[in-house]
């Protein structure tokens, strides 16, 4: 089979072409020969089904227990519809949380009765699934404001977003697990559905030519992730199967030949769930249906991808969070084991049973927004093996992801204990982008020190013309430099060079010239930022630059989290509990110290309400050429 009908424009293939014989490529011809192994539609079968004895004897009976508990919470509740007026806030007043919270809500109270009615099978959660089942097909659009072009969904402009998709995800893994016992209820029901994901879903998706299909983003993988399983499982017309199948192979192409090969995600952890992880549920289904003749299990990309997620754990729950990624995001342990078990990453698997012990699986489903009923089956069925998974903590001391110029060090391996560095180089053009080449941050045991202040509440504005006049997105806002008073700028020209990374017995350093980050007007000729961590003396900073002019004393900045205040010549504390000091030459630098008024409810709650602080290290002196060094202890 070829892929003929997928053309994408040459603006999107230039940067591929560049680098096509020096990365790993997508195996397209040998996943395009395992097509025809696809079974014939309605014969796909990831996991058991409903009826299957092997949910209420493999499942622990506490396990069960939950999902159930959850189950007759949403059973009786009124399928409400979602106001008009709640859809036209985000073009009218730029809120989307509005509508998106009782969006969600409507998905969770259908998949948790599935999952009940699952764990249960006694019929009791059925009127309500089927009622539910209605209720979507009644509902216009199933994506959100956010993604559609007009302040009213309209019923033929069925626009297929992340949404949109994973509706029609959630609504296919319903009719697989119980459509006998659904067409038991109401006769006709699972065919009602599958015809409302064609119209919604696949017929619009192979009509567009849809950006996403392009690219490396999380909108490429988290789409063709429901896609295909729609595919699988709904699509009634074979011939169209595997015409759809081809096409989602080429999206998948698209993603992983563009995609880091050390696996690194500049979305960050939070969108590495819906990037990479998404990914992995494509190739494992695409294992699953081909009766494992295509595979990526033992592919080492893949394998890079999925090492991010850890590669950036802090310790206490907390990650790395650069660009619009979240400090303590919710750890889907449903994605952890499923894809550390395919590629054998016990690093990846001890990591998901570490997690699970503090975690009640039924009570977590859900969490954060929009409920994965496919990830939660895929999980559950494979309980026997996560069962028995030693849990581990990947606490890794040194981290350098090259692509991405991302690096992570702590000063004990294997402990929370002691100091945690990550830093970061690249450009200001990433997906998800704040301004902010050359940014740090610094943890101590594992509680937030010098920090990223993170995505706000998601709004009109998060991505629109005014993205950079965001405190949370200016650089003035993060841990670089503000040189003669102006900021960096955002654009993919603007970026780190001379980027250097080594690790030498018991110190990792990573320098790089920040310059390029600034316009013109800033007239810095070099600025290179050394961060070196020492696991004796802990973490030191040097600023060595060169401008051309001097407009205005230059700030270095430093964004801290839970307390900042002088304490005495060249010391300031930092953290709660007065342990942690940032040391300066009160020669060179005059401290300014200002608490942040943060009133966005998204950011005060990723830092439990702890006040944040602006420390602006003013430079004295006006010579064009300058070198400073300071420390965090």
């Amino acid at each position: 089979m070829k892929l003929a009908r997928i053309i994408f424009p040459v603006l999107y293939m230039l940067p591929l072409l560049t680098f096509a014989q020096e990365r790993p490529l997508f195996p397209i011809d040998e996943a395009l020969d395992c097509l025809e192994s696809i079974p014939e539609p309605s014969q796909f079968m990831p996991v058991p089904q409903a009826a299957d004895t092997f949910w209420r004897q493999a499942i622990p009976t506490e396990v069960r227990a939950g999902y159930i508990s959850n189950a007759r919470k949403a059973k009786g509740k009124r399928w409400e519809a979602v106001p008009d007026s709640l859809f036209a806030e985000f073009k009218t007043i730029g809120n989307r949380k509005n509508y998106e919270n009782k969006n969600f809500g409507l998905r969770r109270q259908l998949a948790n009765l599935v999952m009940g009615e699952i764990m249960e099978h006694e019929g009791r959660f059925l009127p309500d699934i089927v009622a539910g089942l209605h209720y979507f097909q009644e509902e216009v659009w199933w994506g959100l404001p956010a993604h559609y072009p007009l302040d009213h969904p309209e019923a033929d402009n069925q626009l297929v977003d992340i949404f949109n998709a994973e509706t029609a995800g959630m609504l296919a893994w319903t009719v697989y697990m119980l459509h006998d016992e659904l067409e038991a209820v109401e006769i006709g029901i699972c065919e009602a559905v599958k015809k409302e994901i064609d119209r919604r879903v696949l017929t619009p998706i192979r009509k567009a030519d849809y950006w996403w299909k392009k690219t490396n983003s999380n909108w490429n993988a988290w789409t063709c992730e429901n896609w295909l399983a729609c595919v699988l499982m709904c699509e009634d017309d074979h011939q169209r199967q595997m015409e759809d199948v081809e096409e989602i192979l080429g999206c998948m192409k698209m993603f992983y030949d563009r995609y880091p090969d050390d696996g690194g995600c500049d979305e960050g952890v939070t969108y590495w769930n819906r990037a990479a992880a998404s990914f992995f549920v494509c190739a494992y289904l695409l294992d699953m249906s081909t009766d494992h003749q295509f595979s990526l299990s033992d592919d080492p990309k893949l394998k890079a991808l999925a090492s991010f997620v850890y590669k950036m754990y802090i310790g206490n729950r907390s990650y790395v969070n650069f660009a619009d990624a979240a400090a303590y995001p919710f750890a889907s342990i449903e994605i952890l084991f499923p894809f550390g078990a395919y590629i054998g990453d016990t690093d990846m698997t001890g990591y998901a049973a570490f997690l699970a012990q503090s975690i009640n699986f039924a009570a977590q489903f859900g969490q954060g927004g929009f409920p994965c009923l496919s990830r939660e089956l895929l999980f559950l069925s494979q309980y026997d093996a996560f069962k028995e998974i030693q849990a581990s903590e990947p606490l890794l001391q040194d981290v350098w992801l090259e692509n991405i110029q991302v690096m992570a060090a702590r000063t004990d391996e294997g402990t929370t204990k002691g100091m945690f560095v990550a830093a970061k180089g690249g450009h200001n053009r990433e997906s998800h982008n704040h301004n902010d080449v050359g940014n740090f941050i610094v943890y101590g045991d594992a509680n937030p020190l010098i920090v990223d202040i993170g995505a706000g509440t998601y709004t009109a504005e998060t991505f629109g013309d005014r993205r950079y006049e965001m405190m949370n997105c200016r650089s003035a806002y993060h841990n670089v430099p503000f040189i003669n008073g102006v900021e960096q700028h955002f654009g993919r020209q603007y970026q780190a060079s001379e980027v250097e990374y080594s690790q030498e017995n018991w110190c990792t350093t990573l320098s790089m010239n920040l310059s390029g980050a600034y316009p013109e007007e800033a007239h810095v000729i070099r600025w290179l930022r050394t961060i070196e961590m020492d696991r004796d003396r802990g973490l030191k900073i040097t600023e060595d630059y060169v401008l051309d002019r001097y407009l205005q004393p230059t700030e270095i900045v430093l964004v801290c989290c839970g307390e900042a205040r002088q304490n005495g010549s060249g010391d300031i504390v930092i953290g709660e509990g007065g342990k942690h000091h940032v040391r300066y030459d009160d020669s060179q630098l005059t401290p300014v110290i200002e608490k942040l008024e943060i009133t966005d409810m998204t950011i005060n709650r990723a830092w439990n309400n702890k006040p944040l602080y602006r420390i602006r290290l003013v430079v004295g002196s006006k010579w064009l050429k300058g070198y400073i060094s300071y420390s965090v202890m």
